[in-house]
């Protein structure tokens, strides 16, 4: 059974007034979409000035680096936006099977190639959100007021309740309004990103902070663009703990390009300097190289770090201002290497707008109900997330979780990845990392028998 995706109900009227939605990456984005159904205005505030095309942006370092989005998403993204698709294949985004169309390595083999029957579409971060927020740009119900930052949240006098937020114009480093610096609203949304001030904003109010349980494997990652090369494949080489520390990929992408991606970790960071990028390359499974030989390079090796998996319990907190939430990466942000954020964000702003429209006219009741709704969907990604990290020897934190369900669910995860060379296992596994079906599918009896099967031949040595 697949996983339940909570989708908007069609409104005949808008039932409430004003919504602001503080961030306009991906997961504003979609926010501000889902809320467009439920309010007369969605304002979205953003620190930076957005390009008008697919163009790189100061506020989104990690931009320049390869984006996917899951089924999951990309089936929110369908039902949000009908046709973008479509448009981003004109744009030159390619469509392929996560496990029929890509070569995978690991354990030091290719594995066979099985068809999912699923379609994903290959393109940079700049062409998907560029043709997000066009789309948006279309919808009278949102406005979108750039340059500025919000300075902290406005409540009524019990600090029961957000009312809106505090902003300056970074333009000028003025007050955006000399006389009313406060954006009032009937809704706000923290869709800041891994930076997110709330825990700051909530001690202001009164309100203690959250716990946070943070698991780093130290991942280094950096991604360099070439001209496609005509029949190049997709790749992707898988780093396999405790030892073959690093990984690589190999994706078509819009324009005719192709992005190469290699990662390590614990501290095994690959070079951004261009020519030892180049020699690293060399140390992959030949036919990676192969690929790759004689590709004309575009672009220069971008790097990035800051790739810990940190979860904000908002949700455990006893005290939380009403008509508030936070998602996205400011809720939880994982290890971008696993491709999980984006969607992970879509399913957020999907239960987001599914408790709005259920709360019959009383939007006082939908953060806590919200936040608990986002722990949930958060509970198997950072179980996926974290049993990966926690697999390399030298990664700190994720202790926390502890109990026997906690330590046999990620010895059985870890098992599952040994036995993706039987059809079966892998397509459900796939269906797991594209977030359609929860972790709990793994559990599936016929899966759970081939993956103790599997365990039992490796230890006779079969």
């Amino acid at each position: 059974m697949d996983r339940h995706l909570p989708t908007i109900p069609i409104q005949n009227g808008k039932r409430f007034g004003k919504a602001i939605v503080m961030g306009a990456s991906i997961a504003g984005l979609w926010t501000a979409r889902v809320l467009s159904d439920l309010f007369d205005e969605v304002l979205v505030l953003e620190r930076d000035q957005p390009p008008e095309g697919p163009e790189f942006r100061p506020g989104v370092p990690q931009a320049r680096q390869f984006h996917t989005l899951l089924l999951s998403g990309l089936q929110l993204m369908k039902e949000w936006f009908p046709g973008l698709d479509e448009e981003l294949i004109s744009a030159g985004a390619i469509p392929f099977d996560p496990s029929g169309d890509v070569h995978i390595y690991a354990n030091q083999h290719w594995y066979a190639q099985v068809s999912s029957g699923s379609r994903l579409l290959s393109c940079s971060r700049f062409l998907l959100e560029a043709s997000i927020r066009r789309r948006l740009r279309q919808n009278q119900c949102i406005h979108f007021m750039e340059g500025v930052e919000v300075t902290g949240l406005q409540s009524d006098e019990e600090r029961r309740r957000v009312t809106g937020v505090r902003i300056r114009n970074r333009r000028s480093g003025s007050t955006f309004q000399e006389i009313d610096p406060i954006f009032a609203a009937d809704f706000v949304v923290d869709a800041l990103g891994r930076r997110s001030p709330t825990p700051e904003w909530l001690v202001q109010m009164g309100y203690p902070p959250p716990l946070e349980n943070v698991v780093d494997s130290f991942l280094g990652y950096v991604t360099r663009r070439y001209k496609r090369k005509p029949n190049t494949p997709m790749m992707w080489i898988i780093a396999t703990p405790p030892h073959s520390f690093h990984g690589a990929l190999l994706f078509p992408e819009e324009n005719n390009t192709m992005v190469a991606l290699v990662s390590g970790f614990n501290k095994h960071y690959p070079p951004t300097d261009p020519e030892d990028f180049e020699a690293f390359i060399r140390n992959f499974d030949p036919e990676f190289q192969e690929a790759l030989q004689g590709a004309e390079p575009i672009s220069q090796p971008y790097g990035y770090r800051g790739t810990s998996s940190c979860w904000h319990h908002y949700e455990k907190l006893k005290g939380w201002p009403e008509r508030y939430v936070v998602l996205g990466d400011a809720f939880c942000a994982f290890n971008p290497i696993y491709g999980q954020g984006m969607s992970a964000a879509a399913m957020s702003a999907a239960a987001l707008a599914n408790r709005i429209s259920k709360s019959n006219g009383n939007l006082d009741r939908v953060a806590r109900s919200t936040l608990k709704d986002i722990s949930k969907i958060t509970q198997d990604i950072w179980l996926l997330a974290t049993s990966a990290d926690l697999a390399w020897p030298d990664t700190q934190g994720g202790r926390v979780g502890n109990g026997l369900v906690d330590r046999f669910g990620r010895w059985y995860v870890d098992r599952v990845l040994e036995a993706t060379d039987n059809a079966e296992v892998r397509l459900q596994l796939v269906a797991v990392n594209q977030l359609v079906k929860p972790v709990t599918a793994l559990f599936a009896p016929q899966i759970f028998m081939l993956v103790m099967k599997n365990k039992f031949l490796k230890k006779s040595g079969k």
